[in-house]
């Protein structure tokens, strides 16, 4: 897909451990924030054992992260690795409210 320029991006980042609790607020997000007008990548929900998978997520979700426009956290994500890397790549992180409130 290609991306439009005038289109913003914003990765969504969740708690891994609570990805199955938080389903229904990761898709509440990502279609409030579509509806905002954002071009939404939210973090990989993947169930991985092999350590290889692993770091092929994370380095997706890392690659994401900064080439977003604003990384959203959702509760409990405050803290995690996607939002440190992308304010080393002065992407804003920012909570839901925050981003549509017209805040990022």
């Amino acid at each position: 897909m290609t991306h439009n320029p005038t289109q913003p991006r914003a990765y969504i980042t969740a708690p891994t451990q609570a990805a199955a609790a938080l389903a229904a607020a990761l898709a509440a997000a990502a279609a409030a924030l579509a509806a905002a007008g954002f071009l939404v990548t939210p973090a990989t929900a993947a169930e991985t054992v092999d350590a290889d998978d692993l770091v092929a997520v994370v380095a997706e979700d890392m690659d994401a992260a900064r080439a977003a426009d604003a990384v959203v956290t959702l509760p409990g994500a405050e803290g995690l690795p996607e939002g440190v890397y992308a304010a080393l790549y002065a992407v804003p992180v920012v909570t839901l409210a925050e981003v549509l409130g017209g805040a990022a």
